[in-house]
């Protein structure tokens, strides 16, 4: 045998999965400022450039997530700036960190092989690139569901089969797991539940578990006030989420895989038989599990979607697409262990295997740049655009109304600098009398209104088409642009 030969055999794992990061990478880096940032990612801009951290905290107690991200990309904004693809490189960054992390946790948990499955899985969907290009929490929530995940096996397995802790993974595990809980509410319910299934495993050693969770818990104190304010103030900003219901969880399968209905069968075609053989018989690298590898990861999958849908009967709704994308790694490592488990075997089988995985990465492709259109078509509201058009028509008489929130919409307004434009602010009837008075005092001849994310209600545009002349109405994908004359009607 050559020494060619046997290189490429011990060597194959690491250069396909360096394959798989270039092409993961090349997906997420390439276009970062292509699409206009969105009302969401503009708040993320808005919250992270205060005055220093404790700016930032002060500033994210008026949102609904903690303000770990936030703390984030204000360092990140020191270093690279506000441009839109610089704001966008963290979570970029955090979603291409994602698919070596996979590879190591499929690795873990099953083998070399699912590893490399599950991370050319995180690779190629639609749900891993968009959220590595959103200026939001998601990517990074992701990344951190898999680090956590990854060292709490290695914590579980050394309380289980040597009846201690793994003193770095330990270590490791508290502090990954104290910045997931900061970065997202469901990333502290991803830690939630691990504790819990953890204290379940290895119910003999309390005592070491607690070492564990109790630094976690002390580290998250001095946001429960923040957390316990945000509270009480959820419920008119969670509103528009609507209720939750049951069917949220097959609507975020279909999401997780690109909203593709062919795809998702795909996958619960080879999870539906791994879950069946997982209730009947245990497969050789699973005999130190304390039940089957493939109930361990459901529980992940569905377990933040049940606990999420119980709180939400009795509180502010939680439930969305989003949210439960803690989630979703648990998803693509059952799709990679049913490839393997469906299709057993050695050189047949695992020819078989692989010409599978191909074909539902090349599904998954097709379905990003056709069906989707992701680089070509808009995906976010085309808030740079609008802006754009108000800022190349404006004149000296003409009065911008805006419904905004904290004046976010000046990052494509006002190079970035808050509330120094003057612009009226209008979102329901009561805001009206104001506008009304603006108008007259400063005898403009011209409105345009500029509406995103947050919608004027219905009794305000009746008075605006009411008292003015409505000549021209410019949409854009997601918002639009209303231009009202005065000299007529007002």
């Amino acid at each position: 045998m050559s020494d060619a030969v046997v290189f490429l055999r011990k060597s194959w794992a690491p250069l396909a999965l360096g394959a798989v990061m270039v092409l993961g990478g090349a997906l997420r880096f390439y276009g970062l400022g292509i699409q206009s940032l969105w009302s969401d990612e503009l708040a993320s801009w808005y919250f992270s450039r205060a005055d220093g951290v404790l700016g930032v905290v002060s500033n994210v107690r008026e949102d609904i997530h903690p303000p770990g991200y936030f703390i984030i990309l204000h360092f990140a904004q020191n270093v690279f700036g506000d441009s839109e693809w610089a704001l966008r490189l963290p979570s970029a960054i955090a979603g291409w960190l994602c698919i070596p992390a996979m590879y190591l946790l499929g690795r873990r948990i099953y083998s070399e092989r699912e590893g490399l499955i599950a991370a050319l899985l995180v690779a190629v969907s639609w749900a891993g690139v968009y959220f590595s290009q959103e200026t939001r929490s998601y990517s990074v929530l992701i990344l951190l569901s898999i680090v956590t995940a990854y060292l709490w096996l290695g914590v579980m397995r050394g309380l289980r089969e040597e009846s201690r802790l793994p003193t770095a993974e330990t270590i490791a595990y508290i502090l990954a797991a104290t910045l997931c809980a900061y970065v997202h509410y469901f990333g502290a319910l991803l830690i939630f539940l691990q504790g819990a299934a953890l204290v379940f495993l290895a119910y003999r050693a309390p005592l070491k578990i607690a070492l564990i969770y109790i630094p976690i818990s002390l580290a998250y104190a001095p946001w429960l006030p923040g957390m316990a304010y945000q509270m009480r103030n959820s419920t008119a900003q969670g509103a528009w989420i609507g209720d939750a219901t049951l069917s949220t969880f097959p609507n975020y399968v279909l999401f997780i895989f690109g909203r593709s209905e062919l795809l998702a069968l795909m996958a619960a075609a080879l999870c539906v038989p791994l879950l069946i053989l997982s209730f009947f018989r245990k497969r050789r690298e699973e005999k130190q599990a304390p039940f089957p590898t493939g109930l361990l990861l459901l529980a992940w999958f569905v377990g933040p979607f049940v606990v999420g849908y119980a709180l939400s009967q009795s509180s502010v709704q939680l439930l969305t697409h989003k949210n439960l994308l803690v989630s979703m790694p648990a998803a693509y490592l059952l799709v990679a262990r049913g490839t393997t488990a469906v299709l057993p075997g050695k050189t047949a089988g695992t020819a078989l295997q692989w010409s599978l995985v191909l074909v539902f990465a090349a599904a998954s492709l097709f379905n990003l740049f056709v069906n989707l259109g992701y680089y070509s078509q808009p995906n976010k509201e085309q808030i740079r655009a609008a802006a754009a058009y108000i800022n190349e028509n404006e004149t000296p008489q003409t009065l911008l109304v805006r419904c905004d929130i904290d004046d976010r919409l000046d990052y494509y307004l006002n190079d970035g600098v808050p509330g120094e434009r003057g612009d009226a602010d209008a979102c329901t009837a009561e805001d009206f009398p104001a506008l009304m008075d603006r108008v007259e005092e400063d005898g403009y001849s011209e409105i345009f209104y500029f509406m995103s994310h947050k919608q004027p209600t219905p009794e305000l545009v009746s008075k605006l088409k009411t008292e003015f002349d409505l000549v021209g109405y410019r949409p854009f994908y997601g918002t639009w642009v209303a231009e009202f004359r005065v000299d007529e009607r007002g």
